[in-house]
């Protein structure tokens, strides 16, 4: 009996850890997106965001297993005896839902921050594609112009007839 309250107690623990990584990686999703919406993006802190919400998630999925193995350990028990722990049950049910929540929004501004990424690196394309017609033109003028004079030609020439 005092031992199924410590696991259930362990998955209410879980399911709040849960909840606060995910609403960590809210906000680091929302940072990621003003970022995309400046005119020149500071992709350093957006690569410095993502390495954070690859850390988040990592720890996200330790809970996840963590979860799992516990509630296949006592889910059964737990089931039996629903009404003994119904406010715990009930707890666990809202922060599953918060969970949810939070994984619906952060699926749409994943969403459009892959979109404004993607402009953003059509942009980028287009810039390099640019400079590399600009440089590649540059680099033919002098070319030319290098080569138009040999030192075997004359400077001048001799319009008497």
């Amino acid at each position: 009996m005092e031992q199924l309250t410590v696991y259930v107690s362990a998955l209410q623990d879980s399911l709040y850890k849960k909840l606060d990584i995910m609403k960590q990686l809210l906000q680091l999703t929302r940072e990621q997106s003003d970022i995309l919406k400046q005119d020149s993006p500071d992709m350093e802190h957006f690569d410095k965001n993502m390495d954070k919400k690859g850390i988040l998630l990592e720890e996200m999925a330790e809970l996840d297993k963590g979860f799992d193995v516990l509630f296949n350990k006592i889910g059964s028990e737990l089931k039996e005896k629903k009404y003994q722990y119904q406010s715990q049950i009930l707890q666990m049910q809202n922060a599953i839902r918060s969970i949810t929540d939070c994984g619906v929004q952060l699926e749409g501004l994943e969403k459009r921050n892959r979109d404004a990424f993607q402009r953003y690196l059509t942009g980028a394309r287009k810039e390099i594609k640019s400079f590399k017609v600009s440089n590649k033109t540059a680099t033919s003028y002098y070319q030319n112009m290098a080569n138009q004079h040999r030192e075997w030609q004359s400077y001048f020439l001799d319009q008497k007839k």
